[in-house]
């Protein structure tokens, strides 16, 4: 049986611990034991890596409603990565032991965090794959498309720098402004500091 966010977290809300993160405050470091997992209730938690030359790379950002490192949790692992709030932040801490428990007997929250846990991965794959196979110029077009679909309007503002648009994409914030003024310069984009405006769709783009 399906049911929605909302649905899973009544279920488990009673086992949370409510949390006010302040903007930048580190919640797992690389190497710690994780003992459980978040729930986004508002706010923006990212995760990254540290690379040996000392390059921050960004693995994911969760925003309200998101779960954060539940798989990590339920395996027994170690983080192998670091996890920051972006924002100023509520969350719930769930222990791993006793959401264990309640997931496993509730077959509503089972099938939830199996279908979330799920879709993780396909995000992920699809990620890898789109760094390994397209170019910035194309990823940063479709990552515009979606916020502009997300918000349902072709003219939007982004809620965040374009240092850490630049870290979402993987690449350097000099890199991201060349790669901006080419969709500026080609049509398919007009810009004013955060405000973007699609002037293609993807249809005209891929032309």
């Amino acid at each position: 049986m399906s049911i929605k966010n909302a649905e899973a977290l009544d279920l488990l809300r009673d086992l949370g611990q409510p949390k006010q993160i302040e903007k930048g405050t580190t919640l797992a470091m690389e190497g710690e034991n994780a003992e459980g997992f978040w729930w986004v209730l508002s706010g923006m938690v990212g995760i990254h890596q540290i690379s040996l030359e000392g390059r921050l790379h960004e693995l994911g950002r969760f925003r309200d409603g998101e779960i954060v490192a539940a798989a990590l949790a339920f395996a027994d692992v170690p983080f192998p990565h670091h996890i920051e709030a972006l924002r100023n932040s509520k969350l719930l801490w769930f222990p791993r032991k006793p959401a264990w428990v309640r997931i496993t007997q509730t077959p509503e929250l089972s099938s939830f965090f199996l279908q979330m846990l799920a879709g993780k991965c396909r995000m992920l794959q699809q990620r890898l794959r789109s760094q390994g196979v397209k170019t910035l110029r194309v990823r940063l077009f479709e990552y515009l498309q979606a916020q502009a679909s997300l918000q349902k309007n072709c003219c939007f503002v982004l809620d965040q720098s374009k240092k850490d648009l630049a870290n979402e994409l993987s690449t350097t914030p000099e890199t991201l402004s060349r790669a901006l003024r080419s969709l500026c310069d080609e049509g398919h984009l007009e810009m004013e500091q955060r405000r973007f405006c699609m002037t293609s769709s993807s249809e005209q783009f891929n032309a």
